[in-house]
């Protein structure tokens, strides 16, 4: 890249650095290389212009113009739909206004790249994880994701709040609903690392709702499909035996149904000492001694290597366990049961107001760090 490439990058790059989950420069500057593989230089720069709540094209244009009059208004929107299709960038619907706005690379512009994903942009990521973005993910302590437990797990002394309940989730959730393939397992077939998922070749296994999964249904994305169809999805995922991931909110404008072989925030916190404090959750695997056989099937079925044998019994890893229930369902002797933790955490209302929560932390780490450069 010669010099004014850089600077065009180099800028938006510390724009969405600026977003709930940043985008953190790098010593190699591998953020750039990335930043070229998604956006032009015209794209790169509009981007600039765009903020991460949702505006019209009138609101948009008026920043654009201020560095680029040359540029009309018509030629700006075109370039903002570009963005859209190469997902990029969000959009909605209010009415009959679109409305544009930043997206962070997750959860964002990876999601939107399913269905093409491609050997170079998968190198790119990984190497950025690898050197400052996997640290970036986790730096607030505040997961975009949280684990509700398969339904069939929970039984009459358990505590469920709807916001656990996976039906009550659906049954609450904005139209559209939408299922789409899972990036996660894409990635991998792209990256060519392993052979197939070790536990499904299906790959339409994530739901999304409402403006997110209308955006996803207009591109070509996903698919619509009606409650009732949302709700047998899930019942073939957990039987499946795939973690379930909604977004951390009350609301969730999406759920993923997860593995741990193909997963990249499963993948990551696997290699982690205490996943369970990282990734909410409400509920913790209990294991009656007596009752155990020490079949082994539980050790099999968790995704998060929180389950093993002890002198033939089976035991939980209570830093490793996210309380998803899979190891229930299976339990042929009725040994393990989830029980409700303590201390029970109560999401954000909304994604946005999970987004402002996760902002205000990274602000507030920002000052601790820079009184202590002081």
């Amino acid at each position: 890249m010669d010099a004014d490439e850089i600077t065009i990058y180099r800028n938006l790059q510390k724009h969405l650095d600026e977003l709930p989950i940043g985008f953190p420069p790098t010593n190699s500057g591998v953020e750039l290389k990335l930043l070229k593989y998604l956006f032009t230089l015209e794209e790169a720069e509009i981007a600039t212009k765009l903020s991460f709540a949702y505006e019209p094209i009138e609101t948009i244009f008026t920043r654009v113009k201020e560095s680029n009059s040359a540029l009309t208004e018509l030629e700006a929107l075109e370039i903002l739909e570009e963005c859209v299709r190469k997902g990029t960038i969000h959009y909605k619907m209010e009415g009959e206004q679109k409305l544009y706005a930043n997206a962070m690379l997750v959860i964002g512009i990876f999601e939107y790249q399913v269905n093409k994903l491609t050997m170079e942009f998968m190198d790119l990521m990984k190497q950025y994880g690898q050197e400052v973005f996997d640290v970036e993910l986790f730096r607030t302590r505040t997961s975009q994701t949280r684990i509700i437990p398969v339904e069939k797990s929970l039984n009459h002394e358990n505590i469920v709040e709807t916001y656990s309940n996976v039906r009550e989730i659906i049954k609450n959730a904005d139209e559209p609903i939408a299922v789409t393939n899972c990036v996660c397992r894409q990635k991998q077939d792209v990256r060519r690392e392993r052979d197939p998922c070790k536990l499904t070749d299906r790959y339409e296994t994530c739901l999304g709702f409402g403006h997110s999964a209308q955006m996803y249904i207009d591109q070509g994305w996903a698919r619509r499909i009606k409650k009732e169809e949302a709700l047998e999805i899930l019942d073939k995922n957990e039987e499946t035996g795939l973690i379930l991931q909604p977004g951390n909110a009350i609301r969730p404008n999406f759920i993923c149904s997860c593995c741990g072989c193909c997963c990249g925030l499963l993948r990551d916190l696997k290699k982690m000492n205490n996943p369970a404090r990282l990734l909410k959750t409400n509920y913790i695997a209990e294991i009656d001694t007596e009752l155990c056989t020490g079949c082994g099937v539980c050790v099999n079925r968790c995704q998060m290597d929180a389950l093993s044998l002890i002198d033939d019994i089976s035991t939980v890893n209570r830093k490793k366990c996210l309380g998803c229930g899979l190891c229930v369902v299976t339990c042929s002797e009725e040994a393990i049961k989830l029980r409700n933790k303590e201390k029970e955490f109560t999401p954000p209302g909304t994604i946005d107001d999970l987004n402002s929560l996760i902002l205000t932390k990274k602000k507030e780490l920002i000052n601790k760090y820079e009184k202590l450069k002081d």
